[in-house]
C-alpha cells in the first residue's frame, strides 16, 4: 500500500540535501581569494660550464724590428666552476578560489641573489705574424649580483598535504664585476710579467634570465618551505683592463676581455614569510 507519509519525509530529506550541496557549492565559489604578500631568504649552491673567452690588444714593437706591431687576438675556454649563493625576494601571489580540487595560483617576483668565484683559462693567439707562438693563462675574480622579475606557477591541493609544485622564469640583468685579472704570458714564458698590470678591474652589465622549478611546504599559517632547481643564463659580457707596463716588457694598448655567455645550474632552499 502506498505511504503517503514515507514519501513526503523522503521528499523532504532529499530537498535538503540539494540545499546543502548548493550553499556549499556556493561557498566554494564565492569564499574570499587567498591572495598573499610574501618575502623570502634562500640559498644553495651554484655551477657553471666551461666558457669561451677573447682576449684583444696590439704589442708595440718597434718599427725597426722584423716584428713591428703585433696584434693579439688569444681565444681559450674557462674552466667549470662550483660555488655558493644566496639571496632575497619579494612576491605577490593571486590564487583565485575554485569548485575544483585542484587550484592554479600566479605568482610575479622581484629576486636578487649575489655569488662569486675564479675563472681561469688557456688563450691560445691566432694571430702568428712575427713570432711562433704567443699564448696566455689568464685568471679573474668574478663576482656576479642577479636582479630578476619573475612569474611563478603553483599547483595546490587538499591531498597534498600542504605541498605545493611550481614552475617559474624570469629575465633581468647580471652586473658582473672582474677583480684581480691576471694574464701572464706563457709561451713563450714571461715569468713575472702580468699583462694586465696598469688596471686589473673592470664590470659590466649582461642580460640574465633563468628558469626554476620546486616544491614549496606551508607551516604554521604564515611560513613556507621550499626547495628548487634553477638553470641560470648570463649573456656575453665586455671588459677592459689595463695595457701593460713594465720597464721590462714592451708597451701595449690597453686589452678587452670578451667573456662569451656563461649557463649555470642552481640547487637551492629557501624559506617565505606572509606579510
Amino acid at each position: 500500500m502506498f505511504n503517503l507519509g514515507r514519501l513526503v519525509v523522503i521528499f523532504a530529506l532529499a530537498s535538503l540535501s540539494a540545499m546543502n550541496f548548493s550553499l556549499t557549492a556556493w561557498e566554494c565559489c564565492e569564499q574570499p581569494s587567498s591572495n598573499r604578500l610574501y618575502i623570502g631568504a634562500f640559498g644553495g649552491g651554484i655551477y657553471s660550464n666551461s666558457n669561451k673567452v677573447t682576449q684583444y690588444g696590439t704589442a708595440f714593437f718597434s718599427e725597426l724590428t722584423s716584428i713591428g706591431p703585433l696584434p693579439v687576438i688569444a681565444e681559450g675556454n674557462l674552466n667549470k666552476t662550483s660555488t655558493g649563493f644566496g639571496g632575497v625576494q619579494i612576491g605577490y601571489e593571486w590564487s583565485k578560489p575554485s569548485c575544483s580540487d585542484w587550484t592554479v595560483a600566479t605568482a610575479g617576483e622581484l629576486e636578487v641573489f649575489f655569488f662569486k668565484h675564479k675563472k681561469k683559462g688557456v688563450l691560445i693567439n691566432q694571430t702568428v705574424v712575427g713570432l711562433p707562438e704567443h699564448d696566455f693563462h689568464d685568471s679573474f675574480h668574478m663576482n656576479s649580483n642577479i636582479i630578476l622579475a619573475n612569474a611563478v606557477f603553483s599547483i595546490n591541493n587538499d591531498c597534498l598535504c600542504g605541498f605545493s609544485p611550481y614552475v617559474g622564469g624570469g629575465i633581468g640583468a647580471a652586473r658582473v664585476s672582474l677583480h684581480k685579472a691576471d694574464s701572464l704570458q706563457v709561451e713563450p714564458l714571461e715569468a713575472g710579467i702580468n699583462h694586465f698590470n696598469s688596471k686589473r678591474d673592470d664590470s659590466s652589465w649582461a642580460f640574465a634570465a633563468q628558469a626554476k622549478a620546486g616544491l614549496r611546504y606551508k607551516f604554521c599559517q604564515m611560513f613556507h618551505i621550499f626547495a628548487e632547481y634553477r638553470y641560470l643564463y648570463l649573456d656575453a659580457s665586455n671588459y677592459i683592463f689595463g695595457a701593460t707596463n713594465y720597464t721590462t716588457h714592451v708597451p701595449t694598448s690597453p686589452w678587452n676581455v670578451k667573456v662569451k655567455n656563461v649557463n649555470y645550474n642552481a640547487f637551492a632552499i629557501g624559506v617565505q614569510f606572509d606579510l
